[in-house]
């Protein structure tokens, strides 16, 4: 095949340079995010852990290169050319001319020193950003393919490289999981682990490039390198502020009504006990501690965090941070250190809420279990002691949750609230995955969307108490965005459209397979749709997701992007034709 005329080349240009802002963003809004709402696990480095994210995304983002290049990539023009705005990215100038060569073959041996479970372990194992890791994956694939395919050509190597980038992503992320598995200690020693790696990237942070004659440039004025705009603090909400965004979280997740409402009214009853007291009137004192009940992968953990900073917005705990444990945080292997270990991880949670997942697991039945049993007392005095510093959240499957609170009159009497968390719909799981795609700049044409809808559909129909819900979906993203890569990985003159087309074929659902799916395809679906302009919901044809409708009620057009499968229909909506 020819190299890719001028055109081409700026096309990647622009999708590179586009990935690699994205990337930056993911990076930075991470480390905010344990800085805003979790810095519980910083030990005080609260001014460092976003511009130590942000080298971390340096070292992602070379490493990603190295591997979508050739061993020639300093020799070869179009990949020279995305190494230049790689090198710009990173430093916020332009290397030009003689010097440019030099530097990528810089890149390419700095990068062999950076191991993928060093950069990629915050989005594995720190709990609030475990969620991000698919749109870490995806862009990782992305700017491989870009880089891989920037000379027009493909060859075997090159396409083995990009399934070799599949591989080692998942092996690291497979060995980062199991070597924090069971320590009470994770959260905050990989915050430290950040740290360090944070320093080693930047003890050669620039090429030691050779002096040349200066190269002109569109302006003498150097951008602010990513550091220092990482370094900007976010501007200090107030508390309203901090309590109308959160509540906006609330409602913009997918699903939950009745967790919305329970959430809406509780914070209606605390801000008017918080008037009560301006007003010296007198007030109740409700137990604040929660129980959370639903099957895995329904938003126990989502709603956990909002509400923790919905309590530090009222003023109810002072930081309002969400310190997350199961039995392996709170229980030792020996006697007399879960006492300890249980008042240790309080301690982390202190002025805030402490989340503690499959909690019935620290009550035996047969009553045996003195550690369990030892980590429950130590609990249930804090939780009385300091009531006023400390909110408990116990969640974990229905069944074994209501025995374990019912057995106990320590729990029942302090657990003033019950939130019941049920499956999500077909509907609503897909919803979660095109959400998953959106953020990661993918798209998703009709039959597509059809296919993600029929296989949802069926698991949910067939699932049991131990289905994944929202860690389905997450999974179906995850295993679809490498099929995506894979398919992509033997098309020569990859284009912008390629990249962030997700096409039916690349579906993959967990536990189906391509014969299943295509079978459910070939089923007629109906699915229940709501029109944007006048609220009313409608049946249409599946087919028609993503496409232009009328509205059976005010005959406006609106185009809906995914629906809930309905029984047979008389009368849905076609397409526009």
């Amino acid at each position: 095949m020819d190299t890719p005329n001028d055109d081409a080349i700026l096309a990647s240009i622009r999708t590179y340079r586009e990935a690699l802002q994205q990337t930056r963003d993911l990076f930075i809004s991470s480390g905010r995010q344990i800085v805003d709402h979790d810095a519980w696990m910083l030990d005080g480095g609260e001014t460092d852990f976003v511009s130590q994210m942000d080298d971390l995304h340096s070292g992602f983002i070379m490493k990603v290169f190295a591997v979508g290049a050739s061993s020639q990539a300093a020799n070869l023009i179009e990949q020279r050319q995305l190494g230049r705005v790689l090198l710009t990215h990173l430093w916020g100038k332009p290397i030009m001319g003689a010097q440019l060569r030099e530097a990528v073959e810089w890149l390419l041996d700095e990068a062999e020193n950076f191991e993928w479970h060093d950069l990629i372990q915050p989005f594995i194992v720190l709990p609030p950003l475990r969620d991000r890791w698919g749109e870490v994956m995806a862009l990782a694939i992305r700017m491989a393919n870009i880089v891989a395919k920037a000379d027009g050509l493909i060859g075997t190597a090159d396409a083995a490289r990009l399934r070799q980038l599949q591989d080692d992503l998942d092996q690291a992320a497979a060995q980062t999981e199991a070597h924090f598995a069971g320590d009470s200690r994770t959260e905050r020693e990989v915050v430290r682990k950040v740290g360090e790696d944070s320093q080693r990237l930047r003890k050669n942070p620039e090429p030691p490039l050779r002096q040349a004659s200066p190269t002109p440039t569109a302006s003498a004025q150097a951008k602010p390198t990513t550091s220092q705009l990482a370094a900007e603090p976010e501007p200090q909400l107030s508390p309203e502020e901090r309590l109308q965004e959160s509540l906006a979280k609330l409602n913009e997740l997918i699903g939950l009504e009745n967790i919305k409402e329970q959430v809406s009214t509780l914070t209606n009853f605390l801000k008017m006990e918080a008037r009560r007291v301006a007003e010296g009137l007198p007030t109740t004192e409700p137990s604040l501690h929660m129980s959370f009940v639903g099957n895995p992968g329904t938003g126990k953990t989502t709603v956990a965090r909002i509400i923790a900073d919905i309590f530090g917005a009222l003023g109810v705990l002072d930081k309002g941070q969400l310190a997350e444990t199961d039995r392996s945080g709170l229980v030792a292997e020996y006697a007399g250190q879960t006492g300890p270990k249980t008042n240790a991880k309080i301690d982390e949670a202190l002025d805030g809420v402490l989340f503690i997942d499959e909690a019935y697991t620290l009550i035996d039945a047969s009553g045996q279990d003195q550690y369990g049993r030892e980590a429950i007392q130590t609990l249930l005095k804090r939780m009385e002691d300091q009531r006023d510093r400390l909110v408990v959240i116990l969640a974990g499957y229905p069944n074994e949750m209501n025995t374990m609170i019912r057995s106990n009159p320590g729990l029942s009497s302090r657990v003033g609230t019950t939130m019941e968390f049920i499956d999500y719909t077909p509907g609503e799981l897909s919803r979660i995955f095109g959400l998953m795609c959106g953020k990661a700049k993918y798209e998703l044409p009709s039959e597509t969307r059809r296919r993600v809808l029929h296989g949802l559909t069926f698991l949910y129909a067939t699932r049991d108490r131990h289905f994944g819900n929202g860690r389905t979906a997450r999974n179906a993203f995850e295993r679809t965005v490498r099929r995506l890569a894979n398919r992509l990985a033997g098309i020569q003159e990859i284009t912008r459209e390629l990249l962030v087309t997700i096409a039916p074929e690349d579906i993959e659902i967990p536990n189906l397979s391509d014969e299943q799916l295509d079978a459910l395809g070939k089923l007629p679906m109906n699915v229940e749709v709501q029109c944007d302009h006048c609220q009313t919901k409608q049946p249409i044809a599946d087919t028609c997701l993503a496409t232009e409708v009328v509205c059976t009620e005010c005959s406006k057009i609106f185009e809906p992007g995914w629906g809930e499968p309905v029984a047979e229909t008389a009368e849905a909506e076609e397409p526009i034709v």
